[in-house]
């Protein structure tokens, strides 16, 4: 049941994800419901893997809350949905392919408070790679958040 639990994470994460897309991408569509649906979702997630025994059992729903929703984001916007898994690919070409920047990334990723220093050390000086560092900096910090809480609440 643990192995839904961390599924459903996953899966809510990329939820969320998709309606930030829709959310940046379309003036028309209005997607709060979803968004706070899903951090909802998230955060009753982590609970219920901190709750362990039978709480584990709401995983369930959580997933298949997100699988509807998923699904659901065809309805929504058939035009957006698309562009965003069309969008995967060369946003992974994007930014796993600039070579000069994936070590800096990748140090401000997984150390957050290092990629939040040169965020700060070099912002007059290097812009862009600060700019870098520093989003790689907050993804790397919500990570650890995430991942403390889920193996906290397993543990415990």
């Amino acid at each position: 049941m643990l192995v839904v639990g961390i599924i459903t994470l996953f899966l809510t994460t990329f939820m969320m994800a998709f309606y930030g897309y829709i959310n940046r991408h379309s003036d028309e569509h209005d997607v709060s419901f979803f968004l706070s649906v899903g951090l909802i979702s998230m955060v009753m997630n982590l609970c219920t893997n901190a709750a362990g025994g039978d709480a584990l059992y709401l995983s369930w729903a959580y997933l298949g809350v997100d699988v509807v929703f998923l699904a659901l984001g065809f309805a929504v916007s058939v035009e957006q949905t698309l562009g965003f898994y069309k969008s995967i690919v060369p946003w992974c070409a994007r930014t796993f392919g600039n070579t000069a920047l994936i070590g800096w990334q990748c140090l401000s990723f997984f150390i957050f408070p290092a990629g939040i220093a040169f965020y700060f050390a070099w912002g007059k000086d290097k812009p862009e790679l600060s700019l870098e560092c520093g989003k790689m900096g907050l993804w790397g910090a919500l990570l650890w958040i995430l991942l403390l809480w889920t193996i906290l609440g397993i543990a415990l």
